[in-house]
């Protein structure tokens, strides 16, 4: 009776034979993921774009003018509400990029519903050629009338730039940005917003 088997050689073949088939298998599955995950991730940060620009735009669009800029902030005069051709505190919209918290904000003037017609009148400060916005900015936000919406978030770096050098003068603002993602940092998107209907407000004494 013949008794026939594997051999030491055949074995350690076979096995040899198995493990590469295993390995490809396991290297073929991790490139699918990366890949579906790649795409997860571009298909995000387009979104993502696509929702800063919009919220973006909804607030710069439709504004009077630019009020003043820095690097990494825009203040906007957002509506002359009281028809009196001057910039009030509560017409103003700070927009604002937060590096620690890593979004993009926007600040506006929130009385509390307990004040009187004549208490918020004295707070709507009334602004002019000399007014200093940030320093408005920080007093009205020490008084804890200032409230915030984020616009965007995991936003790793943004910045503004404007078409002239007088903020009141632009009509264009250009703002670069990057978003945190599972595959690091994006690369740097752009989105250019034009103030449609510029008004810049009459100089006060």
């Amino acid at each position: 009776m013949n008794r026939r088997g594997l051999s030491l050689i055949e074995m350690l073949l076979a096995i040899s034979i198995t493990s590469v088939i295993g390995a490809a298998i396991a290297s073929m599955m991790a490139a699918a993921t990366t890949s579906l995950t790649s795409k997860n991730d571009g298909r995000q940060s387009a979104i993502r774009l696509a929702t800063t620009q919009v919220r973006l735009g909804a607030y710069i669009a439709p504004s009077l003018c630019i009020l003043d800029k820095g690097n990494t902030f825009l203040t906007l005069w957002n509506e002359d509400s009281r028809d009196s051709d001057t910039v009030h505190a509560s017409e103003i919209r700070w927009i604002r990029f937060d590096s620690e918290e890593k979004t993009l904000n926007v600040y506006f003037v929130d009385f509390p519903e307990e004040w009187s017609q004549a208490m918020i009148d004295a707070a709507d400060v009334e602004c002019n050629a000399l007014t200093n916005y940030e320093s408005l900015f920080n007093g009205l936000q020490s008084d804890n009338i200032i409230a915030s919406i984020a616009l965007v978030d995991n936003m790793q770096s943004c910045a503004f730039w404007i078409n002239t050098t007088n903020p009141i003068e632009s009509t264009r603002v250009c703002i670069r940005f990057s978003f945190d993602s599972s595959f690091g940092e994006t690369n740097d998107a752009m989105i250019d917003e034009s103030i449609r209907m510029h008004h810049a407000p009459s100089e006060q004494p």
